[in-house]
């Protein structure tokens, strides 16, 4: 009998502790809030350097401001360095461009025949003014 009672006790005991559950089971759990508890570590890890990093980096920025206004810009005057606004600078709208006026292509225009096309069909077809000419200068020259 004692020895049932001592086995009943340790058999609640064990139910007890495990609470039915498997050691697959229990370690997914342990597994899940270890994960949790690191998760939470490191976003405190990362805000606590992101936080140092900001303050260095002001640190720095107003230190070299103060240095650029002890600078003499040239001309004996002081440099003020302008904080940036935080609505952005002001951007000019462009520009409207009109498109270029058409140009004629000199080239393309000896090709195509346009301008002295009848004198360019005459010599084309043989005919020349050369017997013009020569008549002119025959004149200019007395009549020889």
């Amino acid at each position: 009998m004692i020895l049932v009672g001592v086995a009943a006790l340790v058999g609640c005991f064990v139910f007890a502790s495990f609470d039915k559950k498997t050691l697959a089971q229990q370690k997914e759990e342990i597994a899940e809030a270890a994960k949790a508890q690191l998760d939470a570590y490191r976003l405190e890890l990362e805000t606590a350097c992101t936080d140092s990093v900001n303050a260095e980096a002001t640190r720095q920025y107003n230190q070299w401001v103060e240095e650029e206004n002890a600078k003499p810009a040239v001309g004996g005057k002081k440099r003020v360095v302008k904080k940036a606004t935080p609505t952005g600078p002001k951007v000019d709208p462009l520009p409207e461009t009109t498109p270029p006026p058409a140009t004629t292509d000199p080239k393309k225009s000896k090709m195509e025949g346009t301008g002295n096309s009848e004198e360019k069909a005459a010599k084309m077809s043989g005919q020349s003014n050369t017997d013009q000419k020569k008549s002119k200068m025959q004149k200019a020259n007395g009549g020889n």
